[in-house]
Parts: structure tokens; C-alpha cells; sequence
């Protein structure tokens, strides 16, 4: 099925959105303004979508996409938008969602974009096909493997390991069976996580561990490890030394998998915005705190109660507090599952303020209990522009004032974008 449609708009994944015989079509790398012939399927879900074939008008906002990988990787989702119009696009995605939701800030400052080149953290599929191995990004959508020797959003440094791991991975690998290579950097430390099946058997058998020690001893990597599936807990199979990562005073040994923000310059900028929106001095508590990202700096501030769930990071929290070679630090690291047992209104008002920033589902029942606090400062960091519009909903009806809203994209060009707001309680009539 084909036919020719003008695309209208763009939607926060960035598939321009045409119509087809009164029907919607989400068509990829296409743009508003385009008028193009586009092949189209159903898909499983019931959406029809749209590959272009041929561009007969191009949209004003067309360029040519910066990476020669980019017709075939599925890695970016839009770099054939000039500049102004993929700034504009990753501000209306926040903007957007919070007008859905009847909420705009009083004060809208001044957005930050960040080149590529930084991402310290990616991961590679690879897969092994009559001995060969492919290591690189999957199709958007399909389970082609791209191999890429270029990348315009990785850390140099990962992008020069992956020609030399690719063959190395070889002697681990199910032929025919997909795997994913995580790769993290941090102060010239590498680690590697392998998710899939391995082996024989599936599982690291002694000639799994002898090829993961070559592979670890030839590319110089500290911590090497592997699980089944995603969501399981890394198996640590090799360990020199644990990866280190510094936030303010804290200098914490991350577990495997340990969680940093993507690009170096993304995290410092998020957590100026952070600060920004602190108080000078008082009590804090940083929820879903993660590695330490805000709770480090924050200490400059004051004392600070970092809430988590995962008791590998708390651990890693309590040690960097014992490890301190400038003294105490006012750090109080709690396991805590904020989903099931979300800190109550008696709680939150200990603190004179509280940041949270929680995965992509957002904060809704930890939320809840917030807006009915009297905490004078919170400061939210997201992900996902929509679940923080929800939950931005709730504190305003709870009686606090959207304040401000950065956005900060340190995702370059992927749909991803992130923002920091700032609340603050309204006072009583």
C-alpha cells in the first residue's frame, strides 16, 4: 500500500503525522511540510505508519543529516531538522505537555542544548552470523543489526573499543542470538555489561570466562559482567576495580550498572538548575537519588537524606560517606521503595526542601502525599515531559506554584528531553 500524504506536524517521538484516506499516518524521518509518497502498513498495534519512499516537497526545515549511518541506524530519531527547528520542537514537547495539563510556569528559562559526542553510556547489539559478529545499533522497529564505525553521540573513547570488541565477543555468542553490550565510561574506566544468552547453554560456561578475561585484559576493561535478561542483577564476572564517580564531596564506587545522567556537561547542567532552585542553607532530602548525582552537591547546602531502592547504590552511598577523607558528611542514605511506601505529608515536612527525580513513570503516589505538605521548596527533575506534566497537575491543584521550568537536552537528536522545575508552596488566605 502507497500513496502520497502531506505531513502537518510532528509528534514528541518524531514521526511526522499526515492523513491517508481520512485516516492519521505516523511516518519516520519525515517533517512538517513534507509532501511525500510513503509506503504503509498496519502495524500489531492497529496505527498505520509510513516509510518514505520518495520526497516530492520537501519541508523548509529539511537538512541533510550530519551521519552517514543515519538512512539505516536506528540510534537518532531526527537529525534531518535544521538546528532552530529541533530546538523548537524539543521545547514544544514540554511546553506541550504541560499546556494538556492547564500549567504553565511563571518563568520559562532559558533552555539548554548540548552538543553530541558526550554520551558516556551506550549500548550496542550484537549478533553473530556464520562466526561473524555485528556489533552495533538495531533498526528503528526491526531487528536488523547496523554495524556503525562512527557515532555522532558517543564518547570517542567507547566509539574506539568497538571495533576491537566486536571479534572478541565472537567466541561468547549463540549464533543467530542477539545480545546487548552496555558500555559505561567514567574517569577513564570502563565497564561492560553483556544481557543475553552465552554460551553453549546460555549461561558464562569456563570457555565464556576465559573469553570475557581476554576480552577484559586486551581492551583495558575494569569491570566486566553479564546477565540473562533485562532487569536481571549483573553477574559480576570480572572485577579490577570498581568504577569511581565523583559528586561533590562523594566519591562513589558505582555498582554494576550503577546509574550516571548520560553526558558529563548534561549532568553539570542539571544540577546548577538543581541548586538554582534550592534554598541557600536548610535540611534536604533528594528522592530516587540514585548514585549521589544531586545528593553530593546539595551537601554543600546542608544535610541531606538520600532516598533509594536499590540497596547496592546504598550501600555504595554509606561507604563513600565512610571513605570521606575531608571529614563527616551530613549524608543519610535510606532504602526506601517510594512507588509502595511513598514518604508521608509528616515526613516531607522535615525537609525545607526536597528534590525528586524518578524514572520515566514519574512520581504519582509519592506526588500525592507532597502536595498535601507544607515543604516551602520542591524541585522536580523528569525524563518524560508528560508524566511531569500529571504530576506538576497534582502539586498546583495541592496548592503549589509552578515557578519555573528549564528544559535541558543532553539526548541529542533523540526525542528524549529533560527539564528541571521548581515549586513552591502557596501561602495559606
Amino acid at each position: 500500500m502507497a500513496g502520497e500524504i502531506r505531513i502537518d506536524e510532528l509528534n514528541p517521538k518524531g514521526e511526522g503525522i499526515g492523513t491517508s484516506k481520512r485516516e492519521r499516518v505516523f511516518v519516520d524521518r519525515a517533517l512538517p511540510g513534507d509532501l511525500i509518497e510513503a509506503k504503509l502498513r498496519r502495524d500489531v498495534d492497529g496505527v498505520l505508519r509510513g516509510d518514505v519512499v520518495r520526497i516530492a516537497e520537501a519541508s523548509p526545515h529539511r537538512v541533510e543529516p550530519p551521519c552517514p549511518h543515519y538512512a539505516l541506524c536506528g540510534g537518532c530519531t531526527l537529525q534531518h531538522g535544521s538546528e532552530i527547528f529541533y530546538r523548537d520542537w524539543k521545547s514544544s514537547i514540554v511546553r506541550e505537555a504541560l499546556a494538556a495539563k492547564d500549567l504553565s510556569p511563571k518563568l520559562w528559562r532559558d533552555p539548554v542544548f548540548l552538543p553530541g559526542g558526550g554520551r558516556r553510556r551506550v549500548t550496542f547489539t550484537a549478533e553473530k552470523r556464520d562466526g561473524a559478529v555485528t556489533l552495533g545499533y538495531s533498526r528503528r522497529r526491526q531487528r536488523e543489526v547496523v554495524a556503525i564505525d562512527s557515532c555522532l553521540i558517543a564518547n570517542p573513547a567507547i566509539m574506539a573499543l568497538r571495533p576491537r570488541l566486536a571479534p572478541l565477543l565472537g567466541p561468547m555468542l549463540q549464533e543467530g542470538k542477539p545480545a546487548t553490550a552496555f558500555i559505561q565510561t567514567v574517569g577513564g574506566q570502563f565497564e561492560i555489561v553483556i544481557t543475553g544468552p552465552v554460551g553453549r547453554h546460555g549461561v558464562p560456561d569456563a570457555a565464556v570466562r576465559e573469553a570475557m578475561t581476554t576480552l577484559a585484559d586486551e581492551l583495558g576493561i575494569d569491570r566486566l559482567s553479564w546477565r540473562a535478561n533485562l532487569g536481571d542483577v549483573p553477574d559480576v564476572i570480572i572485577e579490577r576495580q570498581p568504577l569511581h564517580a565523583r559528586f561533590g564531596p562523594l566519591d562513589v564506587a558505582l555498582p554494576p550498572l550503577g546509574f550516571l545522567q548520560p553526558t558529563p556537561a548534561g549532568e553539570a547542567a542539571l544540577v546548577a538548575a538543581v541548586l538554582d532552585a534550592l534554598p541557600p542553607a536548610g535540611r534536604f532530602a533528594d528522592l530516587f537519588a540514585g548514585s549521589g548525582t544531586f545528593t553530593g552537591p546539595m551537601l554543600a547546602r546542608g544535610a541531606v537524606d538520600a532516598f533509594e531502592n536499590v540497596a547496592t547504590t546504598i550501600r555504595a552511598l554509606d561507604d563513600a560517606v565512610s571513605d570521606n577523607a575531608e571529614g563527616s558528611l551530613p549524608l543519610k542514605a535510606i532504602r526506601r521503595d517510594l512507588y509502595r511506601e511513598p514518604l508521608t505529608r509528616a515526613e516531607a515536612e522535615r525537609y525545607d526542601a526536597i528534590v525528586f527525580d524518578p524514572p520515566r513513570a514519574g512520581a504519582e503516589a509519592q506526588v500525592k502525599e507532597l502536595a498535601t505538605a507544607a515543604t516551602p521548596v520542591l524541585v522536580a527533575v523528569s525524563c518524560n515531559p508528560a508524566t511531569f506534566a500529571r504530576d506538576a497537575r497534582t502539586l498546583v491543584d495541592g496548592g503549589y506554584c509552578l515557578d519555573s521550568v528549564q528544559v535541558i537536552d543532553q539526548f541529542t537528536f533523540s526525542h528524549h528531553v529533560e527539564l528541571v522545575a521548581a515549586f513552591s508552596k502557596r501561602a495559606r488566605a
